[in-house]
């Protein structure tokens, strides 16, 4: 069963997690490799020009969310960084700066925010959040918060998405017979310990697509660098406000 909210909220206050297992993953799936997920990202959200607004929901403690903060100064760009107040609470103090807010709550029930950054943001990232989103409340509703917040041209990546019928077309293939080899040897456990009705598919990936493109918004399914750990059987949707 995939975490709650209220279950990160205590992984984060957890001193005996690492930083990316109180995100939710094993550290063999993230340490060394957040590098090349936040190239994989920049270039998708465009983050290479100078002076945005950035949003991370769900930012969790990790590299991923060091590596913004990084470049959020050498871009001059404002970083708003919502998550629980326990996972924020990991993040080294030291390396912050002005460019970036740190906003504790839910998305999108977090007073104010909504009002105040209507119609001003540049980018928007929910990086393996978006599963979470679809257990805990109407991810079309978290969708069109997001939007809303997006200034015209903006990007939201949802990114890192767990399309179970992907993986599953995957693992039946002769590659993922080959990785399900491998990681039988090293010992990694590939099982979903979660309902049908609990995970994402096809169907779920494809309504998203379609539905913002219905509103006004370009849609767009996009693979994973194949540096990333997940590359085989997880894949990422881009949405731009017009």
């Amino acid at each position: 069963m995939e975490f709650s909210f209220e279950d990160f909220k205590n992984r984060a206050a957890d001193k005996n997690l690492s930083k990316w297992e109180k995100i939710g993953f094993p550290d063999a799936y993230r340490k060394g490799k957040e590098a090349d997920i936040f190239q994989d990202i920049a270039e998708k959200l465009q983050l290479k020009k100078e002076n945005q607004n950035i949003l991370d929901i769900g930012s969790g403690c990790s590299e991923l969310a060091e590596l913004l903060i990084k470049h959020a100064a050498t871009s001059n760009s404002k970083l708003f960084l919502i998550d629980s107040a326990e996972m924020l609470d990991n993040i080294d103090r030291s390396n912050l700066h002005s460019n970036v807010i740190l906003v504790p709550g839910y998305f999108p029930k977090i007073k104010n925010f909504n009002e105040t950054y209507s119609g001003k943001i540049d980018a928007i990232l929910a990086y393996s959040v978006i599963q979470y989103v679809f257990l805990e409340q109407s991810i079309f509703q978290f969708i069109h918060a997001c939007i809303d917040l997006l200034q015209p041209g903006g990007r939201l990546l949802l990114g890192d998405i767990p399309n179970y019928a992907a993986r599953e077309r995957f693992l039946n293939s002769a590659a993922g017979s080959e990785f399900k080899k491998n990681a039988e040897s090293a010992h990694t456990d590939l099982a979903l310990n979660h309902e049908n009705r609990e995970r994402i598919d096809d169907s779920v990936v494809f309504s998203i697509l379609s539905r913002f493109r219905n509103f006004g918004c370009e849609t767009y399914l996009l693979p994973q660098n194949e540096k990333l750990p997940f590359a085989n059987r997880r894949e990422d949707i881009l949405i731009i406000k017009r």
